[in-house]
């Protein structure tokens, strides 16, 4: 399968390069593509979002190590993220032409409360890079047979140069490309093994414990666990900045909301596929030492030679564009919500686009370490969602749609939350795990609420209609 992988990953460096001349030199185009895409762009992107290394290689391995319930976790927790997302927050956050998640609580709470945000959610997306580019060395080092490290050097260099040159252009353009190819990749995969093993034979071999929903409903099968990554994922990947990227780059704010839903769907069918290949790797597959070899062994043993090409690049591309969109976005965020507002000079758009591809390099060098020292892509995933789980989630759903809400609850709600998950990490015993990324977001609504109702004022909220280009000078 070597070749197959190296022409997929030239394919989408080469649309990625490409893209360069889409940009024109606008920081603009290149953050958010002149909010000018379609449903079904905008649909597929956030699919490819969410059908990741974490969703498909990492959804795999924890269904074939630790159950069904921790595998579909994953994508039954990202595509109730697109829903609530959908639902609640696309419309009115797309129409308030954003250039980023941060801005909005710039706009909404203050600068410091954006800087506060924009630190965290900097800090939690570099870890879901590093998830997916360790899903991307895995497959790299299967295929050719090189280190994961040199594996890892190689995809990250790939992703890097693409993503400054062409943004989210590059991201959206081999979004998809590279989606459609998992799509298919995953049917066929798990069409075919129900049709030559059988569903029912597949099924019959899965140890009862793996299916049983003790794995959800009692502390000792794992339910505190599972139910807190579902959770995480669920609600505070509403937090996720490069999902909301192609939110903002809707053209409508109906084309937002109905691309969400679309993106849910396909999350939900392959997430499912993901984890019935766990499932038949338990039933048709003996002697395997490593969970995260499942995958790549299931598409290189046992399927036809075609279909696991699919499965193969499908899950590079997966993850590769997932790293690729926030990349982009974490670098954005460094250029605009952190250093722009903090300057003492106003910047121009074009030293702007400069920073934002120059931030690029930090974020993709730092991501690449943390893959090469913990390359645990479904731990990885849960553990970015927890920590903007636990205190930015709330003043976002509420900063949308409660008109008392305030930059000091705001900022009571993000530290609390945050310290919480922290000290909770140290206190919750091990058997009780899982209540260390549950209770945290209790404590930042109780903070919430109570501060926000203490230091209200009268004045009620509204979004802003400020345009991308007074955004800009902001």
């Amino acid at each position: 399968m070597f070749w197959p992988v190296v022409i997929f990953m030239a394919i989408s460096l080469a649309i990625g390069l490409y893209t360069y001349t889409q940009v024109q030199g606008s920081s603009r185009r290149y953050t958010v593509c002149g909010k000018s895409m379609p449903f079904l762009v905008v649909g597929t992107a956030l699919a490819a979002q969410s059908i990741d290394g974490n969703a498909t290689l990492g959804n795999t391995s924890l269904t074939f190590s630790n159950g069904v319930w921790a595998g579909l976790a994953i994508p039954v927790g990202l595509a109730l993220s697109l829903l609530l997302v959908g639902r609640f927050l696309a419309e009115p956050l797309n129409r308030m032409d954003l250039l980023t998640l941060p801005e909005f609580f710039y706009r909404r709470y203050g600068k410091s409360t954006e800087l506060v945000t924009s630190v965290i959610t900097v800090t939690c997306f570099i870890v879901l890079i590093a998830g997916n580019l360790s899903a991307v060395a895995w497959i790299l080092s299967n295929v050719s047979g090189l280190s994961y490290g040199s594996a890892l050097a190689i995809g990250t260099g790939v992703i890097l140069l693409y993503t400054i040159a062409g943004g989210l252009y590059a991201a959206i353009w081999t979004d998809f490309f590279q989606i459609h190819i998992a799509i298919i990749g995953f049917l066929l995969g798990a069409g075919w093994l129900c049709w030559n093993h059988g569903f029912d034979t597949i099924m019959a071999a899965v140890p009862a414990a793996t299916l049983s929903l003790s794995q959800m409903f009692t502390v000792e099968g794992g339910g505190l666990v599972n139910w807190a990554a579902l959770l995480s994922l669920a609600v505070g990947n509403a937090m996720a900045l490069d999902f909301m990227e192609r939110v903002f780059s809707a053209r409508t704010p109906g084309t937002a909301r109905k691309a969400c839903y679309y993106a849910a769907g396909w999350t939900l069918v392959i997430g499912l596929c993901a984890s019935f290949l766990g499932l038949a790797g338990l039933s048709l597959m003996t002697g395997v030492t490593d969970a995260r070899m499942v995958l790549p062994q299931l598409a290189n043993g046992v399927l036809p030679f075609w279909i696991g090409v699919l499965i193969f690049v499908g899950v590079l591309g997966a993850s590769m564009s997932t790293a690729n969109g926030a990349m982009l976005v974490i670098s954005v965020v460094l250029a605009r919500n952190i250093f722009q507002r903090w300057s003492s000079r106003r910047l121009t758009d074009q030293t702007l686009l400069f920073l934002s591809r120059a931030f690029a390099l930090p974020t993709a060098a730092l991501a690449g370490w943390l893959a090469f020292v913990r390359p645990e892509p479904g731990v990885l995933l849960v553990v970015a969602f927890d920590i903007v789980f636990a205190g930015c989630v709330v003043p976002l759903f509420f900063g949308v749609h409660w008109p008392r809400a305030n930059a000091n609850g705001a900022l009571a709600a993000i530290l609390t939350g945050t310290t919480a998950r922290v000290v909770c990490h140290f206190t919750v015993p091990p058997h009780l795990a899982g209540l260390d990324t549950l209770l945290p977001p209790l404590f930042s609504l109780g903070a919430f609420l109570a501060v926000s109702l203490l230091t209200e004022t009268a004045e009620a909220f509204r979004p802003s209609t400020e345009s991308l280009d007074e955004a800009l000078d902001g």
